[in-house]
């Protein structure tokens, strides 16, 4: 089978996917003729690498081949089942690939007992919600959450615009009555707890709307604001997979495995981050990710940055230090006029 340029995800079709020799020839793919196919074999050393990192696996975790790489690598454009046939063309025989298996990534140095890092995180979560929050015997390894951390921060400029909303009625709160409010009046959110509060701001205007779920003829206040110093967040809102192409060329299976539970530990950091409030939430709800924040403040970042769940397109930044950025213009006052609703029907268990 061949495949062109188009069967690969654009983020990971860099200097070194492309095998030097090509044919004009239609895509068996789905994407008709390119000037520029190859046969699948022609990644037979990569795909063979990537199978490496996987095993077969009978537990409740355990996936397709096809979704746990395109999970941990996001490596094609293509649908599961054409992403199995080219696996399937390129490495064929392979195991992994056989009816009926499922597949799971391996621990470092390849063995497969033993919890990873992401049922850890999810034990020590559980743990600290219901049963033991000062003294959790689930902690997790804090010098691999200190790392996993520390690999994925980004800088934010003092020229950068962000925006704080309120919904008020009667009179509009000012410029100075932007901010976050005092210790006293703080109440647990997704990331700060009880008493201590931080700074919680969007990326536009629109994702303020939909952050203070506002209604019809809601009135907001929105307030523009800028970092006072440039800014080191952590960024789980545009977490990207390992480069596999270049990876599996330099670095050992176990730097492999490694890379894909990081990806997998980071995804799984901004999912529960990301996780709308609602009405019937607990306070203890909020712990693992307050915990999260405040490990991430212990190691020396301003904040994090994160998706919104209620916008899709939105980004979200959470500030540790609530004059790390002021409020640089009076507020615009914004009235909703009509609010759209999508839904759908929920199947009965």
């Amino acid at each position: 089978m061949r495949a062109c340029q188009a069967c690969f995800a654009a983020s990971t079709w860099t200097a070194n996917a492309s095998p030097p020799e090509s044919s004009p020839a239609n895509c068996d793919f789905g994407h008709g003729y390119s000037a520029q196919t190859w046969p699948t074999t022609a990644w037979v050393d990569s795909i063979s690498g990537l199978l490496a990192v996987y095993q077969d696996s009978s537990d409740a975790d355990a996936e397709e081949i096809e979704d746990c790489i395109q999970r941990d690598w996001g490596i094609f454009s293509l649908s599961p089942e054409h992403v199995r046939a080219f696996l399937s063309s390129a490495v064929p025989g392979h195991r992994l690939l056989a009816e009926g298996v499922r597949a799971r990534l391996k621990t470092a140095g390849g063995e497969t007992a033993g919890t990873d890092h992401l049922t850890s995180w999810s034990a020590f979560s559980e743990e600290i919600r219901k049963r033991n929050r000062y003294f959790p015997k689930t902690v997790p390894d804090l010098s691999l959450l200190a790392q996993v951390l520390g690999d994925s921060v980004c800088r934010i400029d003092v020229d950068i615009d962000l925006y704080r909303g309120r919904l008020f009625e009667g009179e509009a709160p000012t410029m100075s009555e932007m901010g976050a409010p005092p210790a006293e009046k703080a109440a647990a959110g997704r990331a700060n707890p009880v008493g201590i509060p931080y700074l919680y701001l969007a990326y536009s205007r629109e994702t303020c709307l939909y952050e203070a779920r506002a209604t019809t003829l809601s009135k907001l206040a929105v307030g523009r604001f800028q970092p006072t110093r440039q800014l080191s967040v952590l960024n789980l809102a545009d977490i990207e997979p390992p480069d596999f192409f270049s990876l599996f060329e330099v670095e050992s299976i176990e730097a492999q495995i490694s890379r894909a539970a990081y990806h997998r530990y980071l995804t799984s950091l901004g999912e529960e981050l990301r996780k709308p409030i609602r009405s019937s939430d607990r306070l203890t709800d909020y712990i693992p990710t307050q915990y999260l924040c405040e490990m991430a403040k212990s190691i020396g970042l301003d904040g994090v940055l994160y998706s919104s769940s209620l916008d899709p397109a939105g980004r979200n930044l959470v500030l540790f230090d609530v004059q790390s950025c002021e409020c640089v213009a009076e507020p615009e006052i914004i009235e909703v006029t009509a609010v759209s609703l999508n839904w759908h029907m929920v199947p009965s268990l």
